[in-house]
């Protein structure tokens, strides 16, 4: 279409201009002056809000909207072509996007009426056009077009509109006029709206801002800033008031609902004499009482004055001149109440005794009747006169019923409980529009209290007394208040009840109200089409719907509390279709989340089938639990106790599981609670049971329903915007914790009607009384739990207590039921004031005094039979419905025969009340308590009946009294048994009851007619007593209501059948029977039947023909539901495809989650797709969670790359691992290896036990790694090929070689944080080395002394670690991060305690370091620690030693050697050993000192020592050592050599006698270890420090006087005359000692002795020397002098001595083996001696030597020449001391001693023994060098 108009000239910038909207309009004009309004209309709806803008503030407005009405179409085919439907469309959208307090008046329901209008229009105006447009034959008049059936979906849209769906053409297009008529009507209305100044803001804001809509929160905002309309006006009433009348007079007039019915009839069948009434009235209003006006129908002595006002001849207007309230409430004044317009015929004898029935109201009241005051001087008419409100006098005495002479009886009690409305223009308009009127009526003073209120309030009443009429006027006044006040926001009031019934009752009575009121302001017109619209709807049979449907029983109404709007208000609603609102907020719709109450909450919204009202507990469950309880207890009790008490109550919700336990409930109060107070424990068990059920049939009750949505409201607050009035009527029909429910839904603490009666609570669960209630919500409120705003002022308390439905007779002996509960039991009920009935009337009639039990049944019903029967308002109360059996079973169907838990709720002119104390749980002596209590005036205090079973009697008056007030006119009692008769008794005593004799019931057989049956039938269809509804349709001859109740019935029935075959069965017939119904129903009422079909056929898992029946009510989601139980996917894969609007968007993503689901288990594709391409499903499944969908869709589509991805982010590497080796792409095999090698390295960082982790088969390490083992290696780089290696050889073992050789191969590669893994493997558990051969030992130092290598180079930074490197974060868990950060994976080596796992590079540095020094610590010590205890550490057993024979100490802890097996090799190795680990401490060291360092360090040169200076010489000495045998020697000497000069540096005496001697130890061993080690060491400069000075003392007198200086000279600088003082000192002065090392220093001492011996006497010292090769290591021997020699002998003297003694432990420190190690020292120094004595040639000191060894001396001449004998005795002592030495080295694998020959005399000197090698030698380094094995470092 070629645009009319220049859209640019209409952009907001323009329009802001004075200039540009200028320009605007006039261009406007003159599209409008040449263009169609039609292509002008659509081009302004083109560009969203323009039209709209332009509608409210173009000049020329008005003449733009004429143009759009005339330019509505006149065809109704031509209507949807038109611009009409966009129009219509836009214009609702924007008025409903509105706030509500921009409106006026009912403006705001008319905006929300006709935006659904105009939404479900349109498809049936589609559905209508084709019908309409077809045509008859030309010229057959008589041709008769068969009706078109339109099918079911269209059937269901135009019942939403109430058309039929059987239509001709004619009467489409009759209907399609109808339509436009509507449309017409509603554009008229927006365009009018559009014209009020009041919207130009709006307007322009939707257009300028671009939005059609407001923000969400600009309603929430309004609330905020205006006012509430009910907080501006004080006198709600007033806004009650009904418009004045033109040409009406001053004086109200009351219309009767009699006198409202006879005018209407009259308008309906003459209009002129309905003028003529009219008229009469009018002059009345004028105060004209003259002549025919004013003719009293008796004289004034009968009470007050009736008068009648002639019309016409035969027609009378009745009339009274009655009081009544003026609007404001504050004064009484005279008004003109209508009874009725009788014909002259029907007046009579009513009148009289009405006026004395009305006489009863009190003196005052009949004066004010009869003044009359005139309007002014000299004027004929009256004025009102006016007075100040008076209470109320009520009698009982009279009976509103007349008997006539005939004793037939006629009640008029209707005329006294007419409603009377003043007559108004409201009232008058009606009359003209022939629409049902419902205008406010008068109320008592009392209830103009409760409705002006300003507070919240509490009101209670019995039933009847008008607690549900005041809480509607109250809401109508504020609604009022609303509208007819501008700038206030509309009240949002919410009034809520248990019951459908009385909740659509309400409504309707409400719109009434309003829609009666609207009236007024109708033009004719409008009345002239509302005339036409009732008369064509007069016709229409009453709707039956489901009654029962508290759930659904609202359609329209959002499925979301949070949904509602405005327009929603105000809401009648049930309690259950509330909470599933709440609950569909509060439910957490998340697969992944379970919660008992989410679950529950889920079950709320989409499962009502497993919901427990109480029809279901009695079918369901109570015969599981009524063993125990039904002695006492029926199902009601029960039921309310668990619901109202354990589950319900206040108690129960303020317990942390929201139900009591059993402590608590046994210790409830018995006055509180008294029903089961001497029952709780077994009534707790039958609740266990109750609750076991419950679980396991998935079931939930009210209580698990309110207790749900509280819990779920406590963690996230209420959605939507909370109520500002909240109305809950019959509130005692809820638990308490609901009632904290409906709390919370109001903001305002002033705005809560709480309305009620405790003595009949309806609903089973209730257990509270209003005193409960008030308190409760009091506490509440106070403590703030709720989040709600305490009330300022307190409530007020109402209580209405007098019935204007019973009269007296009735209403009194109610009361005194009441009476005695409140005396007894004072804490169950609500005490009131006493009830008061309007009118007297005839006492209950009880039947007795028979002695023949069956009499009751065969006189009394005898008559009954065959047309005989009670009447419509009649009814028989029995007990149980096995009671109502028997009686029809024996008399037939007489009457309606109601259970008393049926009859609540409902009322009946007269009731029968039979056999109600034979078949009481209470037995005859507690209903004998009672009567002799009254009878005897005691003091009711002091009679304890509260305590069970005496409580089963408090509840069995509550159902006498519920009983008692089912009737409005008369009561028969109709019991035989003897325990009626103190109740009888005590009624009959105070005049409450006539006593009778059973006589014939036809006497009281009432006459209906079908109109009356019919009426009863919708009562009792309408709460839920279908089968009694079906005896009423018969009667009234209505088969077509018989067949809907029969279908309710059928429902029934088959809800309370217990056994699946049988219940499914049953609600197979019901279904089928709503299906018939649906049949014969008109259109307007098929949806219903066929939603109840549906649901039945869904109970009976009939879930295909359940599908078809809710597609047939447009219910596709219920269809939905329905396939899919079904398993029809494929069904619901087509209402997700061609219905998506007709199912909520969480609806719709939830079956789409199970089509999804279905299809990815069943590995299908559905035949429609589901979405618009792949990339669109992958997101679905990807964002619910369906990974295996999501996998097996890209595999499908050939990606498996992307498959193995989705497979690894679900945690499932191998699955992602054989996906990737399923095709050979490339690429794949190293995925799948990086995938495994991630995985493992996850769980297998450093420090953790990989190896248990790679053999246990549920680990996901362990499973990769096998998916990866087979995998050619050779296709890997080689770093994945190691690690791979790595983990199979870990895997197998972690100690094999395997595991070492690939450490060092990574080590090799560079790869050095793997390497250091592989390492810290292979020594997580190092080996049992206690036992093991030096060789084992050996390798395990070499490997041990790498993995400590590559720790120090790590520690040390010579080998950087970087978080950088890929391998450093697979090896310690480190994860890169943003921004160059790192975090440490929880459980590895490196994490711990961080306040913030997040660092830097060099965080990482330095905790790495940290930790693999504390690391490098742990592993050193503890192996340090290993190998202190091995045995190849320690020394030869010294007794194995000296006796070559098995030891016998069991733990000796040496190594145990035979003597040939020690030989030098075993002596490296052990030196050897040694060295490596001092050298792998010295590594260690890098790691930082500890306290015991040098400790440590001492220790192990202790060790050293021990095992280079063996206690004796076959285990090895020094010239044994062979450097080249030595693993790492240089390094190993290089570290014990550093080690000796920082021992040196800090060894230092204490002072102390016995440490300087250890220190002096020390310094032997030093400088020993020195001396065999070499190297360069200052020991002579370090013990010649003062601070390592040790006297001698005043025994010796030396030089430099510094023993450690001299023992170092001795050693280092071979010098004896240093040695020998020393040693004379430590063996005089010393304290434990170690013996070997004072041994070893002896024979060091000695061995400088040898150059001075001379044995050969050759020019050569060292020639025919026989010494052992350690003395001959150092050939700068000095030459001594013999006293120096003679003073060594004297100090070996000593030592000999000391050893020979049995104190050796006196001087020196003896290990285990004490003794063996003291005959080693013995044999030692005899063997040195003996040597000694081989090679001098000095008599004296072989003397001396001689003594010394305790053998015969031999005798020396005074000769300084040795004489021949001196010779022979010295070759004697030669040869003796050479054999005792071969003697000694018998057996011994090393040679010791070696026998030193001059190359010059090697010829001419003979080999002494074949075990003393001959060494040639040139000098004394020549000596040295062969002695030595290898050079020396």
């Amino acid at each position: 279409m070629v645009a009319m108009l220049d859209l640019d000239k209409f952009s907001v910038p323009k329009l802001q201009t004075e200039k540009g909207q200028h320009d605007a309009f006039e261009h406007l004009n003159d599209a409008l002056a040449v263009s169609h309004i039609e292509d002008v209309v659509r081009d302004l709806l083109s560009k969203p809000g323009l039209l709209v803008y332009i509608l409210s503030v173009f000049p020329n407005a008005t003449s733009m909207r004429t143009k759009i009405l005339d330019a509505f179409p006149t065809d109704p085919l031509t209507l949807q072509q038109s611009f009409i439907p966009s129009l219509l469309s836009k214009t609702s959208a924007f008025f409903f996007s509105l706030p509500s307090h921009v409106f006026q008046g009912d403006e705001s329901r008319t905006v929300g009426r006709y935006k659904r209008y105009v939404a479900d229009v349109w498809p049936a105006v589609g559905i209508l056009s084709p019908i309409a447009a077809g045509t008859k034959p030309f010229g057959n008049t008589n041709y008769k077009e068969k009706k078109t059936v339109v099918p079911n979906h269209d059937a269901a849209i135009l019942r939403k509109l109430n058309i039929q769906s059987s239509l001709d053409s004619d009467i489409a297009m009759e209907t399609l006029g109808n339509v436009m008529a509507i449309l017409f009507q509603t554009l008229k209305f927006y365009l009018g709206l559009l014209s009020d100044p009041r919207f130009v803001g709006h307007c322009e804001e939707v257009y300028f801002d671009r939005s059609g809509e407001q923000d969400d929160e600009s309603e929430a905002d309004t609330a905020d800033v205006l006012p509430l309309a009910y907080t501006q006006v004080r006198h709600l009433e007033a806004t009650l008031a009904a418009s004045d009348i033109n040409r009406f007079g001053e004086w109200p007039i009351l219309m009767s609902t009699s006198a409202t019915k006879d005018l209407f009839d009259w308008r309906r069948d003459d209009a002129k004499i309905a003028e003529c009434i009219l008229k009469k009235i009018r002059q009345l209003s004028r105060g004209q009482f003259s002549g025919n006006n004013y003719k009293m129908l008796h004289g004034p002595s009968h009470g007050i004055p009736i008068y009648q006002a002639e019309v016409l001849s035969n027609l009378r207007l009745v009339y009274q001149i009655d009081c009544t309230l003026d609007d404001d409430g504050q004064a009484e004044r005279q008004a003109i109440k209508v009874y009725g317009i009788y014909s002259h015929k029907q007046l009579g004898h009513i009148w009289p005794r009405l006026s004395k029935l009305l006489n009863g109201r009190g003196e005052v009241y009949r004066q004010r009747c009869i003044l009359r005051e005139l309007a002014g001087p000299g004027s004929a008419a009256y004025r009102p006169a006016i007075f100040s409100p008076i209470l109320e006098e009520f009698t009982t005495d009279e009976s509103p019923i007349f008997v006539h002479k005939d004793g037939s009886d006629e009640d008029f009690s209707w005329l006294m409980s007419n409603k009377y409305v003043k007559l108004s223009t409201a009232y008058l308009n009606g009359l003209i529009a022939e629409h049902k009127l419902e205008l406010p009526f008068q109320l008592t003073a009392k209830e103009w209290q409760i409705v002006q209120c300003p507070t919240s309030c509490y009101v209670i009443g019995r039933s009847g007394t008008g607690k549900t009429t005041a809480m509607v006027f109250k809401m109508l006044g504020i609604q009022r208040t609303w509208e007819q006040l501008s700038g206030s926001r509309k009240p949002r009031q919410l009034f809520v009840t248990r019951y459908p019934v009385l909740a659509a009752k309400v409504e309707e009575f409400f719109i009434g109200l309003v829609e009666s009121l609207a009236l007024a302001g109708c033009t004719q017109d409008e009345l002239r089409n509302l005339r036409s619209q009732n008369r064509n709807a007069k016709n229409e049979e009453p709707q039956m719907t489901d009654p029962l449907n508290a759930l659904n029983y609202r359609v329209g109404t959002p499925q979301k509390y949070s949904d509602l709007s405005d327009h929603d208000f105000p809401l009648f609603i049930t309690f259950d279709q509330l909470a599933r609102m709440i609950a569909a907020d509060s439910h957490i719709d998340d697969p992944n989340c379970y919660d008992r109450h989410n679950f529950i909450l889920g079950r709320v919204i989409n499962d009502e089938s497993s919901f427990i009202t109480y029809d279901i507990f009695t079918a369901n469950y109570w015969p599981r639990l009524r063993s125990a309880l039904a002695q006492y207890y029926g199902p009601w009790l029960v039921f309310s106790e668990f619901m109202g008490v354990i589950k319900g109550s206040e108690q129960a919700f303020r317990s942390p599981s929201g139900i009591l336990d059993r402590q608590t409930y046994t210790n409830l109060s018995a006055r509180t609670f008294p029903v089961f107070a001497e029952d709780r424990n077994s009534l707790y068990s039958a609740f266990e049971s109750y609750s076991k059920l419950k679980r396991e049939r998935g079931g939930y009750d009210m209580a698990d329903r309110t207790c749900a949505i509280l819990k779920a409201l406590s963690r996230n607050p209420l959605k939507g915007l909370p109520v500002d009035r909240l109305y809950v009527d019959e509130v005692q029909d809820n638990l308490i914790i609901d009632i904290m429910l409906l709390r919370m839904l109001c903001n305002n603490a002033d705005g809560l009607f709480w309305a009620g009666d405790t003595a009949q609570t309806i609903s089973a669960g209730s257990s509270f009384r209003f005193a409960d209630l008030k308190s409760f919500i009091h506490r509440t409120e106070a403590e703030g739990s709720l989040g709600v705003e305490k009330c300022c002022k307190k409530p007020e308390l109402f209580e209405l207590a007098i019935n204007y439905r019973s009269h007296g007779g009735i209403v009194n002996c109610a009361q005194s039921v009441v009476k005695l509960i409140t005396d007894f039991w004072p804490e169950s009920i609500d005490i009131l004031q006493t009830e008061q009935a309007m009118l007297g009337g005839p006492k209950p009639v009880f039947f007795a005094e028979s002695e023949d039990e069956s009499l009751l049944y065969e006189p009394f019903f005898s008559g009954l039979g065959g047309s005989r029967e009670l009447g419509a308002e009649q009814c028989i109360i029995v007990r149980d419905s096995v009671v109502r059996g028997k009686i029809r079973e024996r008399f037939g169907d007489i009457a309606v025969i109601l259970t008393l838990q049926e009859s609540k709720g409902l009322e009946f002119e007269d009731v029968f009340l039979y056999d109600f104390f034979e078949d009481s749980a209470a037995p005859l002596s507690q209903w004998r308590v009672l009567s002799t209590a009254f009878n005897s005036r005691e003091a009711t205090s002091s009679l304890d009946v509260s305590g069970s079973p005496h409580s089963v009697l408090c509840t069995e008056l509550k159902n006498l009294y519920v009983g008692i007030t089912r009737a409005q006119k008369k009561l028969y009692l109709l019991d035989h048994s003897q325990k009626s008769e103190p109740m009888r008794e005590l009624w009959s005593s105070e005049g409450l009851i006539e006593v009778a004799p059973p006589t014939d019931i036809c006497r009281y057989i009432g006459k209906s007619s079908p109109e009356q049956w019919a009426a009863s039938g919708y009562k009792l269809f309408n709460a839920g007593q279908f089968q009694e509804a079906i005896h009423c349709f018969e009667r009234a001859d209505l088969p077509r209501r018989v067949r809907i109740a029969q279908a309710y019935q059928l429902r029934q029935v088959a809800t309370s059948t217990v056994r699946t075959s049988e219940r499914q069965g049953a609600f197979l017939a019901a279904a089928e029977a709503f299906v018939r119904c649906a049949g014969e129903a008109t259109d307007t009422q098929k949806t219903g039947f066929y939603s109840d079909a549906a649901k039945c056929y869904a109970s009976a898992d009939n879930h295909l023909n359940a599908a078809k029946f809710y597609i047939d009510v447009d219910d596709y989601a219920g269809a939905a539901g329905q396939y899919r139980k079904a398993g029809r996917f494929d069904k619901t894969v087509q209402i997700l495809a061609y219905h998506p609007g007709k199912l909520t968007e969480s609806l719709k993503q939830e079956l789409l989650y199970a089509c999804v689901v279905q299809y990815s288990r069943d590995n299908l594709r559905p035949a429609f797709p589901l979405f618009s391409s792949t990339e669109a499903e992958l997101r679905y499944l990807e964002d619910k969670g369906l990974h295996k969908a999501r996998i097996d869709l890209l595999e499908l589509r050939g990606r498996f790359r992307e498959a193995a991805e989705v497979q690894l982010s679900l945690g499932r590497p191998c699955d992602a691992i054989q996906t990737l080796l399923r095709v050979e792409v490339r690429g794949n095999l190293n995925r799948a290896v990086d995938i495994a090698l991630d995985v493992i390295w996850q769980a297998c960082s450093f420090n953790i036990p990989v190896h248990d982790i790679l053999r246990n088969k549920e680990s996901d390490a362990q499973k990769v790694l096998n998916c990866i083992k087979d995998v050619p290696l050779g296709r890997l780089n080689a770093s994945d090929s190691r690690q791979i290696r790595f983990f199979l050889a870990v895997e197998r073992s972690p100690y094999t070689e395997a595991v070492y050789r690939l450490g060092e191969e990574f080590s090799d590669w560079g790869e050095h944080a793997m390497a250091l893994m592989a390492f810290d493997i292979f020594f997580s558990e190092l080996p049992t080395l206690y036992s093991a051969h030096g060789a084992q030992i050996d390798t395990f130092l070499k490997r041990f002394e790498s993995y400590v290598s590559l720790l120090v180079s790590v520690v040390s930074h010579d080998i950087p670690l970087p978080p950088a490197d890929p391998h450093v974060r697979k090896v310690f868990g480190i994860v890169p991060s943003t921004d160059h950060h790192y975090t440490i994976t929880e459980g590895t080596f490196l994490h711990k305690r961080f306040a913030h796992n997040r660092h830097l590079s060099a965080d990482i540095d330095l905790l790495l370091n940290a930790q693999l020094k504390a690391r490098l610590r742990q592993k050193v010590l503890k192996e340090d620690n290993m190998i202190s205890v091995a045995r190849a550490f320690s020394t030869q057993c010294p007794y194995l030693v000296l006796h070559d024979h098995h030891c016998p100490e069991k733990d000796c802890g040496h190594q145990h050697w035979k003597r040939t097996s020690l030989n030098a090799t075993m002596y490296n190795m052990k030196v050897n050993l040694h060295l490596q680990q001092i050298h792998i401490l010295d590594l260690f060291s890098v790691a930082g000192k500890y306290e015991d360092w040098h400790a440590r360090m001492t220790s192990w040169l202790d060790r050293l020592y021990s095992a280079i200076y063996r206690p004796i010489y076959i285990e090895g000495s020094v010239p044994d050592l062979n450097w080249n045998a030595f693993y790492n020697a240089a390094g190993c000497v290089g570290t014990a050599r550093k080690w000796i000069r920082k021992t040196i540096e800090y060894l230092e005496p204490t002072g102390d006698p016995t440490d300087d001697i250890s220190y002096l130890m020390n310094v032997i061993r030093v400088t020993c270890l020195h001396t065999a080690l070499g190297g360069e060491c200052e020991l002579q400069e370090y013990v010649s420090r003062e601070s390592c000075r040790v006297s001698y003392g005043e025994h010796l007198s030396v030089e430099d006087d510094n023993v450690s200086a001299d023992i170092v000279a001795s050693l280092v600088e071979l010098d004896p005359i240093a040695g020998v003082p020393a040693l004379r000192f430590l063996l005089q002065n010393g304290v434990g000692m170690d013996l070997a090392v004072v041994c070893d220093f002896a024979e060091e001492i000695c061995s400088t002795l040898v150059s001075s011996l001379h044995p050969s006497g050759d020019l050569c010292p060292l020639h025919d020397l026989v010494v052992p090769r350690r003395w001959m290591m150092n050939p700068d021997k000095p030459v001594v002098g013999r006293d120096i020699i003679q003073s060594f002998l004297f100090c070996l003297r000593l030592l000999m001595n000391i050893l020979r003694s049995g104190r050796v432990y006196t001087k020196f420190a003896l290990p285990k083996h004490r003794e063996s190690f003291v005959d080693i020292a013995l044999v030692r120094m005899c063997r040195l001696l003996y040597i000694l004595g081989y090679n001098v040639r000095d008599m004296g000191l072989c003397k001396t030597i001689a003594e010394i060894l305790l053998l015969p001396p031999p005798e020396v001449s005074d000769k300084r020449s040795p004489s021949v004998r001196d010779l022979r005795q010295l070759a004697d002592l030669r040869r003796q001391y050479l054999k005792t030495i071969l003697a000694l080295d018998s057996g011994s694998a090393i040679q010791d001693l070696v026998h030193l020959v001059h190359r010059n005399n090697r010829y001419l000197t003979r080999q002494i023994s074949q075990r003393i090698p001959q060494l040639f030698f040139v000098d004394a380094a020549d000596v040295s060098k062969q002695v030595k094995r290898s050079p020396p470092f």
